[in-house]
């Protein structure tokens, strides 16, 4: 069963109490006074008051004070309830989104410390490709319907490689900040490279490819404009020809 909003949970409570005491209050005076129950920064015999004057703009007559005071006194006290809910509430979502933002954080040295130099320096150049968009992202493939069998174990094995991947470049990302801080502390300019070298030659050798693959682009369209400039000027020479033989045979 979906929970009530505070919001309208109190005015049901308050619809409540005005039925008990007989009295019936239009829905959109119980919306207004549930809203004034709810302010904040107004005192409690202030709501009191509000409520009452409300109330009796509402209906004929009040009830005597000795009925009446109480179920007032109950609005007041089911307000202060749902707000302490509320608040308990937002406190423990915000808990829990807390202990999810704490097992998302990556060990850096735990999962570096698992791989080989090899592994380190493959995942370092996989993600500076993904970085620089030179390959597309390793998001997760969605699986259609529920996996079962081999699908479902290969789907489980795709999403660990996925997970894994996800760690890895995480603390690739966090040990290149680390890098970066040391960076900050060397005076020696030329001592900067060493702490990106794989990164610096990375980068320079996807622009060169990318130079290399611009420049051959660029000759193929050179070549093509080409061709087709010979093509047109044997075409018009073609038919300067094919005139003159005209206005000859014509003389």
């Amino acid at each position: 069963m979906a929970e009530i909003p505070p919001g309208l949970a109190l005015e049901r409570f308050i619809a409540d109490k005005f039925a008990a005491l007989s009295l019936s209050v239009p829905s959109d005076d119980v919306e207004m006074m549930a809203r004034f129950v709810e302010e904040d920064g107004i005192e409690r015999a202030d709501k009191l008051d509000g409520v009452r004057g409300m109330l009796e703009g509402a209906v004929d007559a009040l009830p005597d004070d000795s009925a009446l005071d109480p179920a007032l006194a109950a609005i007041m006290d089911e307000q202060d309830r749902l707000a302490a809910a509320e608040a308990a509430a937002a406190a423990e979502e915000a808990e829990r989104e807390a202990e999810r933002e704490r097992k998302k954080k990556v060990d850096v040295d735990a999962v570096l410390a698992s791989m080989t130099e090899e592994e380190i320096a493959a995942a370092r150049k996989a993600a500076l490709l993904r970085q620089y968009a030179y390959v597309e992202g390793g998001e997760e493939e969605r699986v259609e319907g529920p996996p079962r069998g081999a699908a479902k174990e290969e789907a489980e094995a795709k999403r660990a490689a996925e997970e894994r991947r996800r760690l890895v470049e995480e603390a690739l990302r966090l040990d290149g900040r680390k890098k970066k801080y040391r960076k900050q502390q060397i005076d020696d300019p030329l001592e900067w490279n060493n702490l990106n070298r794989e990164k610096v030659q990375a980068v320079a050798a996807m622009q060169r490819a990318a130079h290399a693959e611009q420049a051959k682009a660029r000759k193929e369209r050179d070549k093509a404009a080409l061709d087709k400039q010979r093509a047109d000027q044997a075409k018009a020479k073609a038919e300067r020809q094919k005139k003159a033989q005209k206005q000859e045979r014509r003389a």
